[in-house]
């Protein structure tokens, strides 16, 4: 039996016996070692477990037997059972086939990586929780934890293709680059925030045999920040701005002016209200006020862990404390949707199902739902204010086997039990002191978790929402160090988008590589390496917002703040369809469908934006007649898609406006011909899936 078969049959071995609850520790971690070190070993893991916990769920299970958590895996996908043995065969012949032997041997992460959370120990010398090592590329050596230590992060701002520190040459099996040191002053020294990124995403790299795509150019990485940070993309001005600006910390400043600039303000807003409340406007809540103290929050650069403690122990009338709507939102059918989005947006954990039984992949039971869910049944709405019962009893529920059980409030270790059953206790202000305070408490957890999806495209677990033990984790060192020093910060919301947005993986192109298309798509269900940009769709906001920028239609549906946000919830509401469900269910209908793309080729939005008078190609026209026509196919483009037209891409729209001149109906004549062929080539550039990705 060959060295690859007789490993592989190792795996399979120890994984039954994981499932079956017979493992030792031993053995544990022989498994952990096994998936640890070869990503091959953790797609088969996956999928083994993945169909295991299919059939188990289907098998209806009663009573109180202990499920094992599968410590590693992805959420179960719904699949028929016959295709368990199959699935399972299938993914080991192409282990088999493509050879993927070169990890089982190596060597343990030198940074000491465990995928077990519970095994890792922080070490207090760096933000990551990992013991000082030496820089990469450092000949200086090692440093002892009680050195003083700078860090010497590339700068994002050289005109440069590749990635420092990272050749070809450096992804075999044999590399071991260490980590950077980081410094002592973790909430002041952003530096070591990027290092750590860049630090962590490259070791995956070299594990993993992968390399990275270039650099984004200046026009992809402007479009881009624009579109993260402030919800919309620059300005042809801008742009031109930008391009002409040759200095060596233009990427930085920028940065740190749109984290200034209003509109940052306005889009986080928005995206926090869509996520506390939805967009369909739930009865008895102020929408308007909840973006007013959103604003406030966010202007402010408020702590992140006081804006969620007032939310969680919000009262009074919605118009007069806007933090009041979350729960108003929320508060129906025994505050069952409250306790499954207070869990979902605030702590990263999926909970609903443990409702009605005890979760099939982890040490969530029953008991454990309700117990949080005891912390909102002292709140009432009494008119339209929200308000709570001075003392509280205990909450009931009713198990799959038909007993009545009784719990308090409770959320991991601490409980507050039946012995201040009748006084006068405010449940939400303990629960928002439980959630908000310690040293890695799992709010920050799920707030870094879901601010690293929305930048690079791809979150640390498989769901943004979905961080149980059950989960996997990508890069679990680098999430924990993100958490570590969001809390030393104070919660610091525009220091980690800095510490993301100034890291080498979010300035890299979305062009993938022949070598990274493959290996890195989690797309696909893959572990995300980071090894290029990956590319997201517009929320509808975006869309609108972008909309009115590229076409500077301000003029046509009015300039002001209500007025804009009166025009955008009329257009989202085309994407928006409610369920009537125990969680306040709502879905998005943005999302690529054949009547989205009807709606937007004839939209008034889009023919009023394109052709209405005041409106960017109206002005761009009536400049024209200063300018020559690639002048204008070139401010089309800036205006648009935020660079310039290349020479091919230049040549091939002037010879199609010269044939449309040329072949014009009897009586039109050559002036507003290529009038009409300019808007025809800008509202095929805003229908252009170049205009709605975030590339």
């Amino acid at each position: 039996m060959s060295s690859l078969t007789e490993t592989y049959a190792t795996l399979i071995e120890l994984i039954e016996l994981q499932v079956e609850n017979r493992i030792s520790r031993q053995q544990f971690h022989q498994l952990e070692h096994f998936i640890r070190d070869d990503a091959a070993a953790r797609r088969v893991y996956r999928e083994y477990m993945d169909l295991h916990g299919v059939l188990h769920w289907d098998t209806a299970r009663t009573g109180d037997q202990p499920l094992t958590p599968p410590v590693f895996t992805q959420p179960a996908r719904r699949i028929s059972t016959h295709k368990m043995v199959a699935a399972v065969i299938t993914v080991a012949a192409v282990v088999v086939v493509a050879g993927l032997v070169t990890v089982f041997n190596q060597p343990a992460d030198p940074a000491g990586n465990q995928l077990a959370e519970d095994d890792r120990q922080p070490v207090e010398a760096g933000v990551d929780g990992g013991a000082p090592v030496s820089n990469v590329g450092s000949p200086s050596g090692p440093v002892t934890p009680n050195e003083a230590v700078a860090v010497s992060t590339p700068s994002l701002d050289r005109p440069h293709n590749s990635i420092p520190g990272v050749t070809v040459e450096d992804f075999g099996p044999s590399v071991d680059p260490s980590p950077v040191i980081l410094s002592h002053d973790t909430a002041g020294d952003l530096n070591s925030v990027v290092a750590l990124i860049n630090t962590r995403i490259r070791q995956a790299w070299v594990d993993n045999e992968v390399s990275p795509s270039d650099m984004a150019d200046d026009s992809e990485w402007l479009r881009r920040v624009f579109l993260d940070v402030v919800g919309h993309i620059p300005t042809a001005e801008q742009v031109n701005d930008f391009l002409a600006d040759k200095s060596d910390d233009k990427r930085s400043r920028v940065l740190d002016e749109l984290l200034d600039d209003e509109d940052y303000v306005r889009n986080w807003s928005t995206v926090w209200t869509n996520l506390l409340i939805g967009r369909s406007n739930p009865r008895g809540v102020d929408r308007p006020s909840l973006q007013r103290y959103l604003r406030d929050a966010f202007a402010h650069n408020r702590s992140w862990n006081e804006v969620v403690g007032e939310f969680i122990a919000a009262s009074g009338r919605p118009e007069e404390n806007g933090a009041a709507n979350f729960l108003l939102a929320h508060v129906n059918d025994q505050a069952v949707p409250a306790t499954a989005i207070t869990a979902r947006l605030f702590l990263g954990l999926q909970i609903q199902c443990t409702q009605c039984h005890d979760h099939p992949y982890n040490d969530w039971k029953q008991n454990h739902f309700w117990a949080f869910n005891s912390f909102f049944q002292q709140v009432d709405v009494k008119g339209t204010a929200l308000v709570d019962e001075p003392v509280y009893d205990a909450t009931y529920y009713e198990t799959r086997q038909g007993i009545l059980q009784a719990t308090y409030p409770g959320w991991e270790n601490v409980s507050l039990g039946s012995e201040l059953k009748g006084e006068d206790v405010n449940l939400r202000s303990e629960l928002a002191s439980l959630l908000t305070s310690g040293e890695k408490p799992q709010l920050a957890r799920a707030f870094v978790n879901r601010m690293w999806k929305h930048f690079t495209g791809a979150a640390f677990t498989p769901t943004v929402d979905d961080m149980g033990p059950h989960v996997a984790v990508s890069h679990p060192q680098l999430l924990d160090g993100l958490s570590r020093d969001f809390v030393r910060s104070g919660y610091d919301v525009k220091r980690l988008i800095r510490g993301i947005c100034r890291s080498d993986l979010y300035n890299l192109t979305s062009q993938a590589t022949e070598d990274n298309r493959e290996l890195d798509d989690p797309s696909i269900g893959l572990d995300p390496l980071f090894s290029r940009a990956y590319v997201k769709s517009m929320t509808v906001e975006q869309l609108f917002d972008s909309l009115l920028i590229a076409t500077q239609a301000s003029d046509v549906f009015g300039s002001d703040w209500d007025a804009a946000e009166k025009q955008r919830q009329d257009w989202l509401q085309q994407f928006v369809m409610a369920f009537n469900t125990d969680e306040n269910d709502e879905a998005d209908l943005f999302n690529g469908t054949i009547s989205q793309a009807l709606m937007m080729m004839n939209s008034e939005l889009v023919r009023r934006a394109v052709a209405g008078r005041g409106a960017f190609l109206d002005k761009a026209s009536r400049r024209g007649r200063n300018t020559g026509e690639s002048d204008q196919i070139e401010e089309i483009s800036l205006a648009a898609l935020s660079r310039r037209p290349s020479r091919e891409e230049l040549t091939a729209v002037r010879r199609l406006i010269a044939e449309n001149v040329s072949s014009r109906p009897t009586g039109v004549d050559a002036v507003t011909a290529r009038r009409a062929s300019m808007q025809d080539l800008f509202w095929a550039y805003l229908n252009s899936n170049e205009f709605i990705l975030i590339h």
